[in-house]
């Protein structure tokens, strides 16, 4: 069935070529959006604004969530499947197929047309222009009044003109100046100053034989200039009028100097349409200069994508296109100094070389004079810094230089109003389009564990991945599991420099300072994947701020990416490139010492997180620090779930690398530090594996209390997962231990998690005993923090037996004992258990406010799973109660929660949502 969605014009959909009927403003608007944004994901929050601006409904996200559903159950009526909207997290999602909207379409066929255009091919581009142009039924999204949605339509709307003005263009070069005059002169009218109009008109003129036409035309531009701006018109229009005057061939020789671009261009879409939307519009008054500086890491594409942008935007610069080298980083040739670029520009604009001047000032004047009033692209690429490329910039309206360097040439941005454009490198759906472009698809295809593992080794750095396909071309007859199995940094090479990705590395890195080499060697023996200023000074044994000076210099030579505030991460292969200079140039105990502290940083900050996480809890003493050592301070509960949540997959690996050196007291350590916010985040998996490490340290160690805690964790975990038989050995072997070492308070911990297991068995009256034990071995261990949460299990499981008066007592004892010492999760928990026995004592307003209680207690605590599962509870109350709307509000609320958790629990919101008649 043939699917069509429209946004030039009114929004329309057809399936089968019948049309589909949306229904309602919003959901209009709603669809508007989506398409937009076709296969991209649009934020609630996003969606919310372009509906109801800044008037939103109290209860916003619901009512989105009832137009998402209406929309979806329209395309679905229609034949358009059921998951052609689905929700994916933080917003929605609308999948398009190829060709399935006009908007795709138009621009598509505009930039194939432009490239036929450029390339002198004027017949079969002006074929496509005017069926771009032809897709266009009125204004886009006509029907659709929504404010943030505007500067989208004016976008549109500019593409729509510049794809009219390329298609007069080609009708005028191609001799069908008679046919488009009537519209060009109309056109030219309304946008008097655009120059590229204004000559269009003045060529089409001239060859229909109406010559003082032609010139009274430009009169007409110089006037409105000059009173406008102060200025002639520019060069190419003066040439023209000369041209027309004395009936000379009207054609200009300009610079055409761009390299040729790569055959198999991928991936770089959304690079392609930053740079489309940064460069200045054709006709556009006093446009200041755009610098568009593309920096990223050695081997990401940088020079690909300017090429390749740079031939497919030629038609918006048609005096001319510069290029030259400035060699900032060439492994074999000294960068070239401005003198020596400028040089080479003005021989690309001929001039001639006893006109240039000696003086480097005096010859950025005359380029800029030579290119005021002038589009022209220059292309100034592999830059070393910013001093080098500031002569070369433009000085006119129009024109564009586009910059690549392996440094940010933030100071361009600061001085000289540059566009940064970080470009990075490649995820597996661009890795493997790369590949399959060099091989083809059918070998990708034919093997796609290899094309995996080759994809994951080259770590999406493009220059990697082209080296890996050339090698494969030449080889035809090898599988690619062969060079899967060799891949390595020294075999990344296919016999010349500029394709050896080492070499292209340490071209980077020779101009580091000595410190910062150093920081880069050391860099790449951390466990990764990324790092903070804090890890780095304890890494370096240096202070925080030589180690920020460091990473920001690591930053601006595309070493590292400052990927969020504070973090910074090294691409896999420049990771090991650094370890190889490590192991090089760092002896070993040196980097045993860098090993010792970086572990012991994450340790001591991680015990400081988790004694805030859980205040209550046993004690953790890691035991003194190696010197040098520099810990993240901690604050309160907050700062503790921010750390862990940030650090915890970097956390997990120094827990492995620590694992592998044998470090067995950090490894027992940092298990026991990880265990609480790992329950927190119902990480479970994570759990078991970092106790079982443990508990094989602890062995070797002999160290018992450090064995049966490991056996609990290990059972605990196994029980929240129901593995009964697992959690039982395990809780078994702790309570052995735990007994003959005579630890109360791991009895205590123990029975508790029995009573959990032994209650998801159905076998509440065992769960009731083991919580009494449990509170009974607190008691003789003094431990209050215990005999808190034994109570309100106590009481819970009275709950879960029918006895609800009972659950009251001692949930309320719980609480009681809870705010006593200030234990909020305690608090909580009790809250919630008094909610559940109100219920079904039928106290239903008593029972919301308890679950309200528990709800604020547990996001203040960011205890996402628990907040949830009280708010499925609370859904339940309302629900009974007949409030459907705020019911349905909680529902949801939980789903998002334990999406964000990916927990299987997620499935019973779902259901509940259903059952209150919503669906997402």
């Amino acid at each position: 069935m043939v699917v069509e969605f429209r946004l030039l014009g009114p929004v329309r959909v057809t399936a089968g070529g019948n049309a589909v009927v949306i229904g309602g403003r919003q959901r209009t608007a709603l669809l508007a959006i989506l398409l937009l944004n076709a296969n991209r994901v649009v934020g609630t929050d996003r969606l919310a604004t372009v509906l109801w601006g800044a008037r939103q409904p109290r209860n916003a996200r619901s009512t989105l969530q009832v137009r998402v559903s209406q929309l979806r159950r329209v395309l679905a009526e229609a034949g358009l499947g059921d998951d052609r909207l689905a929700y994916r997290s933080p917003g929605y999602l609308l999948r398009v197929g190829a060709g399935e909207l006009d908007l795709q379409r138009f621009l598509t066929l505009a930039d194939r047309g432009r490239d036929l255009l450029a390339a002198g091919d004027h017949q079969a581009a002006a074929g496509l222009l005017h069926e771009a142009l032809e897709l266009f039924t009125g204004h886009p999204f006509e029907d659709v009044t929504a404010p943030p949605l505007d500067a989208e339509r004016d976008r549109i709307q500019q593409r729509r003109l510049a794809a009219r003005t390329d298609r007069i263009d080609a009708d005028v070069r191609a001799g069908l100046h008679d046919t488009v005059l009537g519209e060009l002169t109309a056109l030219a009218e309304q946008h008097p100053l655009d120059e590229r109009l204004g000559g269009l008109l003045m060529l089409a003129l001239h060859r229909a034989g109406r010559r003082s036409d032609a010139l009274a035309h430009f009169r007409r531009i110089r006037k409105l200039s000059t009173e406008r701006d102060g200025l002639e018109p520019s060069e190419e229009l003066r040439r023209l009028e000369k041209a027309i005057l004395t009936d000379a061939p009207v054609t200009v020789l300009v610079p055409a100097q761009l390299p040729v671009p790569l055959v198999h261009f991928t991936g770089r879409d959304d690079d392609l349409r930053r740079l489309d939307d940064l460069a200045p519009r054709a006709g556009a008054v006093a446009v200041p200069v755009v610098v568009s500086a593309i920096g990223g890491i050695a081997g990401v594409g940088k020079t690909a994508l300017a090429v390749h942008w740079a031939h497919r935007a030629r038609t918006r610069f048609p005096d001319g296109q510069l290029y030259v080298n400035l060699r900032g980083f060439d492994p074999a040739a000294a960068p070239m100094t401005p003198t020596g670029a400028l040089r080479t520009l003005l021989d690309g604009l001929g001039v001639p070389a006893q006109r240039v001047p000696y003086q480097v000032d005096a010859q950025s004047s005359l380029y800029r004079s030579i290119l005021a009033r002038q589009r022209v692209l220059v292309l100034l690429d592999n830059a070393r810094d910013a001093e080098q490329v500031r002569p070369l910039l433009p000085g006119s309206p129009g024109s564009m230089a586009l910059v690549t360097s392996r440094n940010q040439l933030t100071g361009l941005a600061a001085t000289d109003g540059a566009r940064l454009l970080a470009l990075a490198a490649f995820g597996p759906d661009g890795s493997r389009e790369l590949l399959a472009g060099r091989l083809g698809p059918d070998r990708i295809t034919a093997e796609p564990e290899a094309t995996g593992r080759i994809i994951e080794r080259c770590a999406g750095l493009p220059l990697a991945l082209s080296v890996v396909a050339a090698q494969a071309a030449a080889n035809p007859g090898l599988a690619l599991a062969a060079f899967a199995d060799d891949l390595t940094l020294d075999s990344l090479t296919v016999g010349d420099v500029g394709s050896d990705v080492r070499a292209v590395f340490s071209s980077s890195y020779r101009v580091l300072r000595d410190d910062t080499k150093r920081l880069v060697r050391l860099a790449g023996l951390h466990p990764g994947p990324d790092l903070t200023a804090g890890a780095a000074a304890s890494l370096a044994a240096c202070s925080p701020a030589e180690a920020r000076t460091g990473l920001a210099e690591l930053v601006r030579a595309g070493f590292a990416t400052e990927h969020t505030p504070g973090r910074y991460g090294m691409h896999d292969l420049l990771r090991e490139y650094a370890a190889d200079m490590a192991r090089r140039h760092e002896t070993e105990p040196d980097r045993r010492a860098a090993l010792h502290r970086c572990t012991d940083h994450y340790l001591h900050t991680a015990c400081s997180a988790a004694e805030a996480l859980v205040p209550h809890g046993d004690p953790l003493t890691p035991g003194q620090a190696h010197q040098g050592v520099r810990p993240e301070p901690i604050a309160d509960r907050t700062a503790a779930v921010a750390w862990f949540t940030a650090e915890l997959p970097v956390l997990l690996e120094v827990f492995h690398a620590a694992v592998t050196a044998r470090l067995d007291r950090r490894v027992i350590d940092l298990a026991w530090a990880l265990a609480r916010f790992l329950d927190l985040r119902r990480r479970y998996h994570d759990m078991t594996a970092t106790q079982q490490a443990a508990l094989t340290a602890a062995t070797r160690l002999g160290d018992d209390p450090a064995r049966a805690r490991a056996h609990r964790l290990i059972g605990f975990a196994a029980s929240r997962e129901a593995r009964t038989g697992e959690a039982l050995e395990h809780l078994s072997a702790a309570l052995d231990v735990n007994r003959q070492i005579g630890d109360h308070l791991a009895l205590g911990h123990t029975g508790m998690t029995l009573a959990q297991l032994t209650a998801r068995t159905g076998d509440h009256t065992r769960a009731l005993e083991h919580a009494r034990t449990a509170y009974a071995a607190f008691q003789t261990a003094d431990s209050r923090y215990g005999q808190a949460n034994a109570l309100n299990s106590i009481g819970w499981y009275h709950a879960k037996l029918g006895e609800y008066e009972a659950t009251v007592e001692f949930c309320t004892w719980s609480a009681e004992l809870a705010g006593e010492l200030g234990d909020a999760r305690a608090i909580a928990a009790a809250a919630d258990s008094l909610g559940y026995a109100h219920h079904h004592l039928g106290d239903h307003e008593q029972a919301v406010r308890c679950y309200q209680r528990a709800v604020q207690t547990y996001a203040a605590a960011d205890d996402r799973y628990f907040e949830a599962d009280t708010l499925l509870h609370l859904t339940d109350t309302l629900q009974a109660m007949g409030r459907t709307a705020p019911a349905i509000e909680a529902a949801t609320r939980a789903q998002r929660l334990l999406d964000a958790l990916e927990h299987p629990d997620a499935d019973r919101a779902r259901r509940k949502l259903e059952e209150l008649g919503t669906h997402r």
